[in-house]
């Protein structure tokens, strides 16, 4: 199995964290396992205590990020797999909460927990080859990591279903549509337009990022109970086809 890698460039207010799978075929698919997200959270945290104004997280290869490794899933029990959704949730909740605006920059695939933790970042830009989708229906599995919260919310109730409901894989232009992504770059202009973005949200001040963030997740936080339910992963302890718990990441190796 390959390693998904974590690695940070830092600039004047700006940090950005790149996830890398050099060794996986085809093309480079990250996956948020246990030994990424660790290393993740360790970079974020490291970043926001050192002021960072703006943030970005990105992927080289074919993907953003795909979810989990299943291996790791399938091998997971009701209690680990509630240790495991909690240290995702404490990543994307730390990003939500920061007061650093966070960017995700997308080329490629981004599926699973991998949209969801794009769906945590204050701003979307992407490539037009990107594929968005939560392909959990497929799998019988549902994503630990607040997904079927966010998604509502960012693009309304009945589109969320369906892409929820059919595993869809959705394009970039109807992921722009959806309101998912602020912005759609090339595939060659697209490190360009994310620096562009990041060094913006940069120069912008620390105060004003934080009270904006502030009232803006208070507004977002109306919606429903005002809640991200971080207890999807173990609800049931149910199996699915395969042995897997039926709440669990997905990925899109499956």
């Amino acid at each position: 199995m390959s390693l998904t890698i974590v690695t940070t460039q830092k600039g004047d207010g700006w940090a950005l964290i790149t996830m890398s799978s050099p060794g996986s075929s085809p093309g480079g698919l990250n996956k948020l396992g246990t030994d990424t997200l660790i290393p993740l959270l360790a970079e974020i945290r490291t970043n926001l205590s050192d002021g960072c104004r703006c943030l970005g997280i990105t992927g080289v290869g074919d993907s953003f990020a795909v979810g989990a490794d299943l291996k790791e899933i399938y091998s997971l029990t009701p209690a680990t797999a509630r240790e495991f959704s909690d240290l995702g949730n404490s990543i994307f909740r730390l990003l939500e909460n920061s007061e650093a605006l966070v960017v995700a920059g997308i080329n490629g695939f981004c599926l699973g927990g991998g949209l969801d933790l794009a769906l945590a970042a204050d701003w979307r830009v992407a490539t037009s080859r990107s594929v968005f989708g939560h392909p959990g229906a497929d799998l019988g599995l549902i994503t630990g990591f607040g997904g079927t919260q966010r998604l509502p919310r960012l693009i309304g109730a009945r589109r969320a279903a369906t892409w929820l409901f059919t595993a869809e894989k959705i394009g970039a232009a109807e992921a722009y549509a959806a309101g998912l992504l602020q912005e759609i770059s090339s595939e060659g202009e697209f490190q360009n337009v994310l620096m562009k973005r990041i060094r913006a949200f940069a120069d912008l001040s620390p105060e004003w990022i934080r009270d904006v963030k502030q009232r803006f997740k208070s507004y977002c936080d109306g919606w429903g109970d005002g809640r991200i339910n971080s207890g999807d992963l173990t609800k049931s302890h149910q199996r699915a086809p395969g042995g897997a718990p039926e709440s669990m990441a997905d990925d899109v190796s499956h």
